[in-house]
């Protein structure tokens, strides 16, 4: 076998050098182990990296088989997946991008955007791919057109650049046929998929994804069949053809006898079963994944399914036996994590936690909100009525002790007041703090940022000096008013009152956010919102924080729908690069935007005193 591969390499060894002499005006012949490595990197790219870390360097004064070498060293590496910088790169691209050869400029090219796609700079990368792609076009290494291309539609669909995405995958498509390369050819049929899939063209995506089964399949390509048929499977699902989906499902486990596939293939067909109403079916391939499943993220999983399909069929012993599970299942997963990684499965495990005991009780999740803000309103009330009837009795007491108790009273609900705005200004010192972290590269932002806090930290000062004395005054007169002394308790337990019901407040307010799945999704992992979704995100704002955008359009009548939706953002002490990842923005831009959006509002109305920020504002509102 071995003498065979040999036989076949020496043999494109001798084509391709024969090839290249014949070019005319081709002087230049490359070593021949430039020449084998070439002949084989697509197909092995891993013998082609042997062979050029095994042969000596050229001479940087040999330029042409320097810059050679150090093109195919860097798309051998690229090809294996091994991280990389530029630096051989520039090397080839210094050379070749001065030379008249259109592969070697398309090549070069390609990988340099490949590089800068995987440091994650993709603006940066599209403009090497877009310019590797025009080069393509004028040689017949159709390979590389398709990588091209392919590559192209990849940062389309990441950009949901639909239409652009289609058509570069359609190139990619047309471009691997002509190289007849099974593995392009169904890899470019599976992008055509996806994409068809994201616009909502089922039929066309399944009919690519059939395509791609059957090209497979006579070429034996087991690895693409399972892919093929698990996606198809969900296109199914996604259309309500449990049918098909499970047919597709089965078929990927007959091309495949690995257990973990099994498991996870078992974890879906439950999944339409439980989906379908076929209980007993879905309890059986669900059971099968608990029994023989060894990985931790698809048991857990399956456990979910149960929970929520027992707690459906209101068979809550169950449900409660599989809650447990399910939060066993994620204290071992946690411990491998790293501490950051750590934090935030604990939030997520301790929100589980507090649904799994509200479903104990049987309190539904709204019926507990409602009822909440209910309390809230009536302690309000209650508060609010308490205050009134102090406020009644002390006016009829005598004028020389209504004086006094008049000044206790204004000094006692100063001290509160001003215990209320030091707490507001700690919260927001530390969201401030928070912005200044995420800020610290955008200079202009920062130094605003900084001034304010700076204020802040300034006022709670004085506010505790001020507390200071009051309370001075308020024990020399209390000295003088013994008789008083019972009703003055009574005025600060309502002080004390009004400030845990802010306290409420803030804790409930934050607790719906938590609770909300679209805002709390937006929080941890921002990504861009489109036009659908701020429906959806504009009335669960409303629902928590009681009419904000009305009531902030009847403020500001000037606001447009782009400003309410930077103030939604705002509201929910969004940093400014989260920010400019929701709307799609550089954090620079939200910075300028929020200095225009506090100008306008500034105009209309007089609420931003000296060091107000337009975010303090916001939270306030």
């Amino acid at each position: 076998m071995r003498n065979t591969y040999y036989i076949v390499v020496i043999l494109a060894i001798i084509i391709i050098t024969i090839a290249a002499c014949s070019k005319k005006g081709n002087t230049s012949v490359l070593l021949p182990e430039l020449i084998q490595a070439e002949a084989i990197i697509y197909e092995h790219p891993d013998s082609a990296l042997h062979l050029l870390q095994k042969m000596q360097i050229p001479k940087a004064s040999h330029k042409l088989e320097n810059a050679t070498w150090a093109l195919l060293m860097t798309q051998a590496k690229y090809k294996m997946f091994i991280k990389q910088n530029d630096s051989l790169a520039n090397i080839a691209y210094t050379y070749f991008m001065k030379r008249e050869n259109a592969q070697r400029k398309a090549l070069v090219l390609y990988l340099k955007g490949g590089i800068l796609h995987k440091s994650k700079k993709i603006e940066e990368a599209q403009k090497f791919f877009l310019e590797a792609a025009d080069y393509a076009e004028k040689t017949d290494d159709y390979q590389l057109c398709y990588l091209v291309n392919a590559q192209l539609g990849n940062i389309y669909v990441f950009r949901s650049y639909k239409e652009y995405a289609l058509n570069a995958f359609n190139k990619a498509y047309r471009y691997a046929l002509k190289s007849n390369n099974i593995e392009y050819i169904t890899s470019s049929l599976i992008y055509l998929g996806r994409t068809y899939s994201i616009q909502k063209k089922f039929n066309l995506a399944i009919e690519c994804y059939k395509k791609t089964i059957k090209i497979a399949e006579k070429n034996h390509n087991i690895k693409k069949i399972i892919i093929a048929s698990n996606e198809l499977a969900g296109i199914y699902t996604e259309t309500k053809d449990y049918e098909q989906a499970l047919y597709y499902v089965k078929q990927a486990i007959k091309y495949n006898s690995t257990e973990s596939i099994k498991g996870q293939i078992n974890l879906v067909i439950g999944d339409i079963y439980s989906r379908t109403g076929k209980t007993d079916s879905a309890y059986y391939y669900l059971d099968r994944v608990i029994a023989f499943e060894k990985s931790p993220r698809t048991v857990n999983s399956a456990y979910r399914i149960l929970y929520n399909l027992s707690k459906k069929k209101q068979k809550y012993k169950e449900a409660l036996f599989y809650s447990d599970k399910l939060l066993n299942g994620l204290d071992s997963l946690y411990s491998s994590y790293r501490s950051q990684e750590l934090a935030e499965m604990q939030e997520r495990y301790n929100q589980q936690k507090l649904i799994n005991e509200k479903n104990q009780l049987k309190i539904e999740k709204d019926k507990s909100t409602r009822n909440a803000l209910i309390g809230l309103v009536i302690l309000i009330c209650l508060i609010a009525t308490l205050i009134y009837i102090y406020q009644r009795k002390l006016m009829k007491k005598e004028r020389t002790i209504q004086k006094k108790e008049e000044d206790l009273r204004r000094n006692t609900i100063k001290i509160s007041e001003n215990e209320l705005l030091i707490k507001r200004n700690q919260l927001r010192m530390g969201e401030l703090m928070a912005q200044i972290e995420a800020n610290k590269d955008m200079q202009e932002q920062l130094k605003e940022l900084s001034k304010t806090y700076s204020e802040i930290q300034q006022q709670n000062e004085v506010l505790t000096s001020e507390n200071q004395v009051l309370q001075e005054n308020i024990e020399q007169y209390s000295s003088s008013l013994n008789a008083q002394s019972e009703e003055l308790k009574k005025l600060s337990e309502l002080a004390e009152e009004s400030q845990r019901l802010h306290d409420r407040e803030k804790t409930l307010s934050n607790q719906l956010v938590k609770n909300s799945k679209i805002l709390n999704n937006l929080i941890i992992t921002p990504k861009y919102i489109d036009t659908a979704q701020w429906n959806d995100i504009e009335k669960t704002i409303n629902a928590i924080f009681d009419n904000f955008t009305e009531r902030l359009s009847k403020k500001v009548p000037a606001l447009t729908e782009y400003d309410l939706h930077l103030c939604c953002l705002i509201k929910l002490s969004m940093g400014n690069t989260n920010i400019a990842t929701a709307l799609g923005i550089s954090p620079a831009s939200v910075s300028k935007q929020k200095y225009r959006l506090k100008e306008r509002i500034a105009q209309q109305v007089d609420v931003f005193k000296e060091g107000y920020t337009l975010d303090l504002w916001i939270w306030d509102f």
